[in-house]
């Protein structure tokens, strides 16, 4: 089998660690020959350290699917970016103080106060947090805005203008803009072909927004803990928390 495990509220718990039930099981589940991968929102600096615990050696990927990692973490297998033209449509909010914003450029951060107090934890994974001008042409990775109760504005006017762009609004107002094909069932499908495994044969593991295409993608399809509706409706079962050990009893009972 493939087992793929998105991290955030899968594997990590609400207070950012992950069980060392959960990292065993599922080093174990690698032991008895089962590929292991991980689909994450996160960008690389702040996933590093649970690939490196998992020891994950094989493709993987980041920011969403838009980014897929080779096996050693170094060589990209596959990236998809949101061309200059629409990471632009930050300008148009750049006025507005009271909508914060980032630009998110590999491990690079582009944000409009880069000494403000909400990107300390950005600055201490070791990150380059930068200004972000009027005009400044940046392929990215993706767009993330804290909103403050707009991101039906922001949508709409993104829309209008790049109806096939990937969209995340999530419940504490934050609003994730993604390029078109960088979706983790996109990267799932490209990271199973890669190992020549059958789709039947790959199960996919999470709870949010961002994992239903790759729970709909995958052969088997386990949510996870407090999940998202549309993620519960993709999947075909549904197991505990990081914190009450779901993905650790799941993986002893069907594949160790």
């Amino acid at each position: 089998m493939l087992l793929a495990f998105d991290l955030d509220k899968t594997l990590v718990t609400d207070d950012y660690t992950m069980p060392d039930h959960t990292a065993e099981a599922i080093i174990a589940a690698r032991r008895a020959g089962h590929h292991v991968t991980v689909l994450t929102g996160r960008p690389l600096a702040s996933a590093r350290e649970f690939l490196h615990r998992l020891a994950i050696d094989r493709p993987h990927a980041v920011n969403h699917g838009s980014t897929i990692l080779a096996a050693d973490g170094s060589l990209l297998v596959r990236r998809h970016l949101l061309p200059a033209e629409v990471a632009a449509i930050i300008d148009a909010y750049l006025d507005d103080v009271e909508l914060e914003f980032s630009c998110v450029v590999g491990d690079r951060v582009y944000v409009r106060d880069p000494e403000h107090e909400r990107w300390t934890h950005v600055h201490a994974q070791g990150r380059s947090v930068q200004p972000y001008s009027r005009g400044l042409s940046l392929d990215a990775d993706k767009l993330v805005f804290h909103a403050n109760g707009r991101h039906p504005e922001i949508e709409a006017a993104l829309v209008a203008s790049h109806p096939h762009l990937v969209r995340y609004a999530w419940a504490d107002d934050w609003f994730e803009i993604v390029p078109t094909g960088g979706d983790k069932g996109s990267a799932l499908e490209h990271i199973a072909a890669i190992l020549e495994v059958a789709r039947e044969d790959v199960v996919a593991f999470g709870d949010g927004l961002n994992d239903v295409s790759m729970l709909q993608w995958a052969g088997r399809a386990v949510a996870v803990g407090d999940v998202h509706p549309d993620a519960l409706a993709a999947a075909d079962e549904h197991v505990r928390s990081p914190e009450e050990g779901g993905v650790a009893a799941w993986l002893e009972e069907n594949a160790l």
